[in-house]
């Protein structure tokens, strides 16, 4: 294992030099999460460095943490290739009564950190795509899919990509405060790198073909040292797979694959990591003729008509999902699910030109198969769906908000401060609902829990919620957080800051009113260089609410119990939104 999992200082933890089983020995923490910590360690016998993963002692009764770890010392001990981490062994320290799984210890760089030198030359990248490849096909052929692939999870020992390792298969993560990851089987992975289909597109069914596009946006970074922009909100999470990403950038070598493995929908990605190792690449010169030879195409050239099917492709799909939008009436959210729904209307008969000659008879017009009771049916099936997360009781501090909605496919937000209430959400939806949602972990202090009760006891109507949309879910001491607020139904909006401390700070002075939107822009400010999490909240409402514009006094508690009261008295109509960001380092 590596240093990248090291957070921040802590004080918690085993001692150096704490024997494990007898076997092991503690040498030092090099990381640590919300459900465990990571040592390096060695061998008593032989003196040969491990790293160990172990759960916390709170976590250690857990049993969906601990059904976890023996998921993935289960699924990997026995997965033999040389660019996996290798997993040795699964068991409870009998003095510490705590799990922990022994795994390989890999001394090098993630590819994160060799990055930040710069992009990858051809030769490295090739190199490397292919050791990456072959390791995921390996773990493919064993029903394991990775599902966080990404440049954190590659470890590079002496920078020598040919020695690469990929590690934290994404089955037993170390979740840390306020870390964009997602749980569920759905969706497991840091956000800016995951599938279509781990957000819920294309009816959200994981494969291995879920691996080869997080694998492309690896491949994108490597070769063009920029990170592809893939993260934000659940909604432009969604949004962003829409369509394959702007390539214009990538080495005109790596190209061809890229839009294979980036395409939208897993049936156009390439059928396996074996064709991703075995690619074959093109050399400079090859790519330098062909592109001659495409600047020469005439207008009925072969080569001038596939350019043009390319670029004429992208619009029509474009312009057939604004009428099936128009035409169905449904709304935004559950037009991005249609396209991975199987259960879609029949189509319209093609319309065709009247024969010459003359008019015909008027005839009775033709009977077409009514679709109003199906569409009328998946209205329904999403109307219950949402109405189940709208309603769920999470118990004190715990607050989660329906984000995409389709029949058998859900992405949403969950807010709390215990990892165990994301999972008993997670596991009770697909008990009620039938499958599992894509839950979106955002991790708050205890502080910031009256702000979630509020939320919770308010139960504005969400459709008609604001949004808010930030450009950015990280900040640092000193930056600007800017943003916007849209979805606005008239009335008054108020925009609250509520810090990790629990302290509120009313920020509607900082609204700037635009055509059909709100903006702001934060100086932001914080006590140390730790990121800490922050929440926005986004209150409209029919009429001004006084306590909103009173000098904030008391506590967190008092504020919105009094906040609560003050709209119940008044019969306020008041819809709420939420969004989650760090502020430090």
């Amino acid at each position: 294992m590596d240093r990248r999992e090291s957070f921040h200082p802590i004080n918690r933890g085993v001692p150096r030099g704490t024997r494990l089983n007898g076997v092991y020995e503690i040498d030092e923490m090099i990381g640590s999460g919300g459900m465990g910590e990571i040592y390096k360690s060695h061998e008593l016998q032989t003196g040969t460095a491990i790293a160990i993963k172990m759960l916390l002692p709170d976590m250690a009764e857990n049993e969906a943490a601990l059904g976890l770890f023996r998921r993935e010392a289960a699924a990997l001990h026995n997965l033999p290739h040389d660019a996996i981490v290798r997993y040795f062994l699964f068991t409870v320290e009998p003095t510490l009564q705590r799990p922990y799984l022994a795994m390989e210890f890999v001394d090098g760089k993630s590819l994160s950190e060799m990055l930040q030198a710069g992009p990858l030359n051809f030769e490295t990248l090739v190199k490397l795509t292919r050791r990456v490849a072959s390791g995921l096909e390996a773990a493919h052929e064993h029903g394991i899919i990775h599902r966080d692939v990404s440049p954190d999870n590659i470890i590079v020992p002496r920078d020598d990509v040919t020695r690469a390792k990929i590690i934290d298969f994404g089955i037993a993560r170390l979740v840390q405060v306020g870390d964009p990851t997602i749980i569920g089987s759905g969706f497991a992975g840091k956000e800016n790198y995951v599938s279509p289909e781990q957000v819920g597109l294309f009816g959200g069914d994981v494969t291995p073909k879920s691996d080869i596009y997080s694998l492309g946006l690896v491949i994108f970074y490597a070769t063009t040292g920029q990170r592809l922009d893939m993260g934000g909100t659940q909604f432009q999470l969604v949004e962003k797979r829409r369509r394959v990403p702007d390539l214009s950038t990538v080495d005109p070598r790596f190209r061809p694959l890229l839009e294979r493995m980036l395409q939208p929908d897993p049936a156009d990605r390439p059928a396996s990591m074996a064709d991703i190792a075995n690619w074959t690449f093109p050399s400079e010169r090859q790519v330098s003729r062909a592109d001659r030879i495409n600047h020469r195409a005439l207008p009925g050239d072969e080569a001038a008509s596939s350019d043009r099917s390319r670029r004429v492709r992208p619009a029509l799909a474009i312009l057939a999902a604004c009428l099936i939008i128009v035409g169905t009436g449904f709304g935004l959210y559950n037009f991005f699910w249609s396209a991975g729904d199987s259960n879609k209307p029949p189509q319209s008969p093609e319309l065709k030109s009247p024969p010459a000659g003359p008019a015909p008879a008027v005839r009775p017009p033709v009977a077409v198969p009514p679709t109003a009771p199906r569409a009328a049916d998946a209205a329904g099936r999403i109307a219950q769906i949402r109405s189940y997360v709208d309603r769920y009781d999470g118990g004190d501090c715990f607050f989660v908000v329906p984000i995409a909605i389709s029949q058998s496919a859900a992405v949403v937000e969950g807010y709390g401060a215990s990892v165990g209430r994301f999972q008993a959400f997670a596991e009770a939806f697909k008990r009620e609902q039938g499958f599992e949602p894509s839950v979106g972990n955002r991790q708050v202090t205890q502080e910031q829990c009256p702000a979630l009760r509020f939320l919770n006891q308010l139960q504005g109507d969400q459709a008609r919620a604001p949004r808010i949309n930030l450009a950015a879910t990280e900040v640092k001491n000193g930056e600007t957080l800017s943003g916007t607020i849209e979805n606005l139904a008239g009335g008054t909006v108020e925009l609250l800051l509520i810090t990790d401390s629990g302290q509120i700070k009313n920020l509607s002075s900082l609204l700037k009113p635009g055509l059909d939107s709100m903006s702001f822009s934060i100086g932001m400010q914080g006590g140390d260089n730790a990121a800490r999490p922050q929440l926005l909240l986004a209150l409209a409402s029919s009429q001004a609410i006084a306590s909103l514009k009173q000098p904030q006094s008391g506590t967190a508690d008092e504020f919105f119990g009094k906040l609560l009261n003050e709209v119940r008295r008044n019969n306020v109509t008041m819809t709420p939104a939420v969004r989650y960001f760090r502020l430090g380092g």
